[in-house]
């Protein structure tokens, strides 16, 4: 019972049902209006819709619920496809690199417009503006080519999550499991709302573009209809533009979090403190391999435990 409520949360209901609810809802909609074997029909859909019963309506809700359960916990393997991560999909790798290009080339222009502007002693208002452009996506782009992705949204949360512990020599993809415990709980409402408005966005894109093309292919013959489908287009790009920025700001916070509570995770493992940055930055690195590889690393003999005195 426990688990059934946790899984009824603010998260679940936003990030996963109303996505399937708009989607399930739409499919429905075009079924009921009689595509694709007849032209759709407004009036057909309602009659139908007005027809329905209790008992089936509430077999639809149910049926929703049902799937929206089961698909709840690919989530994550569902914003690492749209990150771009494609390697173990049929002719992933292929797609990946003609993808990628577009990013290379981003990356080479913002490389070449911020040499060209350092190197120029005067400037107009003209160069000045490509020269701000240039390092406002420079920001979100991984610093080299072999790290790009073959999306935008990848590319962002790539830079952001590594910008966050590189400045202290963690990985946060073995080190934030033991940090998060660690938080305070404004920075984890934080995160947990920044990560919350990032997933939603990616699983509505998804589902309007999985609409979009169940749209066409239900609609292809049946002329003025094809405006749904164009509808949903714009919906699945302006829900992917919405979590390219959701994924900045949960990256931004990520990076205050980690600012705010880096030192914490050696107190929770009972380490002695860095003093300094760069002592931390080395020790971080220790750690990080410790954490990643599972193994302690050879330089563990810079780990020294300390040890309190239990109060009386």
């Amino acid at each position: 019972m426990d688990a059934l409520t946790s899984r009824l949360s603010t998260r679940f209901l936003v990030v996963t049902v109303v996505p399937n609810v708009l989607l399930l809802g739409y499919l429905g909609f075009l079924f009921a209006a009689g595509a694709p074997t007849r032209s759709p029909s407004m009036a057909r859909a309602l009659r139908l819709l007005d027809g329905l019963t209790l008992r089936q309506m509430l077999v639809l809700i149910l049926g929703t619920l049902v799937v929206s359960l089961a698909t709840h916990p690919l989530q994550t393997p569902l914003v690492q496809f749209v990150e771009g991560y494609w390697g173990g999909l049929p002719f992933g790798r292929m797609a990946a690199e003609i993808f990628t290009e577009r990013f290379r080339d981003e990356l080479r222009w913002t490389q070449n417009e911020i040499k060209r502007a350092q190197a120029t002693i005067s400037s107009d208002s003209a160069m000045e503006q490509s020269f701000i452009e240039a390092q406002i996506r420079q920001y979100w782009l991984p610093p080299e080519e072999q790290y790009l992705l073959p999306t935008a949204l990848g590319n962002t949360l790539w830079r952001g999550e590594r910008r966050a512990g590189g400045r202290y020599g963690l990985e946060l993809d073995f080190a934030m499991p033991r940090l998060m415990p660690l938080l305070s709980p404004p920075s984890l409402a934080e995160l947990r709302d920044r990560r919350n408005q990032l997933d939603a966005a990616v699983r509505l894109s998804m589902a309007a573009g999985f609409a979009t093309v169940a749209g066409i292919a239900l609609l292809i013959w049946h002329g003025a209809w094809l405006i749904l489908p164009v509808v949903t287009y714009l919906l699945c790009w302006a829900a992917y533009r919405s979590a390219v920025a959701a994924a900045r700001g949960f990256s931004v916070s990520l990076a205050a979090a980690v600012d705010l509570h880096h030192l914490q995770l050696f107190e929770a493992l009972h380490l002695e403190q860095p003093t300094n940055l760069e002592d931390e930055y080395d020790l971080n690195t220790t750690l990080s391999i410790m954490f990643r590889d599972g193994l302690p690393p050879e330089d563990r003999s810079e780990l020294r435990y300390i040890f309190r005195k239990q109060d009386e």
